[in-house]
């Protein structure tokens, strides 16, 4: 008789483990579902606070051009200054001039200056060689978004 009672009480036992188990496995669940739906919605809601210009700077058609840009640059202007105030000819021959002239804008100052910033090199002494592809390719899309001017068809 107590070996029956011994096993019943071990079979109720694992049977409130599993129990347990069961609904810690079912809030899990819930949580998980949850979450997920709300992983979502931010990325709704940040996707349609972004302008249709940083949507545009992201895509795989503008980084290849940027790329290509950026190469072009650092090949043929390396020895060229980054800001407009340290050329001789009035700042056409400078990665400045050269970015707002692409970008119909003329937010590349503010985007070198942040770059370079964030690298630690002096923007006012520096030339296009010092900064890396990536580098140039985050000035131009910055300039980009900073442009007033409208996105083409």
């Amino acid at each position: 008789m107590k070996r029956i009672q011994k096993a019943k009480g071990i079979l109720i036992s694992i049977g409130l483990v599993c129990l347990l188990s069961l609904s810690f496995f079912l809030g899990g669940m819930a949580m998980a579902r949850s979450s997920e739906s709300q992983a979502v919605a931010a990325a709704k809601k940040t996707l349609e606070k972004r302008s249709e210009k940083e949507l545009v700077s992201k895509s795989e058609d503008f980084l290849d051009n940027s790329r290509n840009f950026a190469q072009e640059l650092l090949q043929e202007h390396g020895e060229a200054p980054l800001l407009a105030e340290d050329t001789e000819d009035g700042g056409w021959e400078c990665l400045e001039s050269i970015l707002n002239d692409v970008n119909a804008g003329n937010g590349a100052r503010d985007a070198i200056l942040a770059v370079c910033k964030e690298s630690g090199l002096e923007a006012e002494h520096a030339q296009i060689k010092d900064l890396t592809e990536a580098q140039i390719m985050e000035a131009d899309q910055e300039t980009f978004c900073a442009s007033k001017h409208p996105l083409g068809n």
